[in-house]
């Protein structure tokens, strides 16, 4: 299966941010300042992603989340 560029490098962002450790997450700010976009683009991204279940979301609080690779 072949995904978009956009959700590729954001899978990359995640990627580096956590060194390829599927135990590592990463705050969701840092994939966005990482990535150069608005907030609502890589919340889409992000949704596209676990969609595909590329990553998984663990949400503690409505304005925080940790992103991680499966």
């Amino acid at each position: 299966m072949s995904i978009r560029n956009e959700l590729r490098k954001i899978l990359t962002i995640i990627s580096d941010l956590t060194d390829n450790e599927t135990n590592t997450t990463v705050k969701d700010i840092q994939i966005i300042l990482e990535a150069n976009r608005s907030s609502e683009e890589v919340d889409e991204f992000l949704n596209g992603l676990q969609s595909l279940e590329y990553i998984k979301v663990y949400k503690f609080k409505p304005a925080d989340a940790d992103y991680k690779l499966y």
